[in-house]
């Protein structure tokens, strides 16, 4: 479990290699006081899981972004 916060709000990421090998990551987007979630399962491919989790922060921010 990877975590990073943006804007106040708490990022859990979280890797999955497939069986090919490659990697996806799905990351959950945590609100605080009242600890509200919004969770999006990866639906991108990797070859490496560098990739995989600059992709799900970028794409969590940008959901923290479009949210406000």
């Amino acid at each position: 479990m990877i975590q990073a916060v943006y804007k106040g709000r708490e990022i859990e990421m979280e890797l999955h290699q497939l069986t090919h090998g490659y990697w996806k990551c799905d990351y959950t987007v945590i609100r605080h006081p009242d600890r509200a979630e919004t969770i999006h399962h990866g639906d991108e491919e990797f070859p490496t899981m560098d990739l995989a989790s600059e992709f799900a922060l970028r794409e969590a921010r940008r959901a923290i972004d479009h949210a406000r």
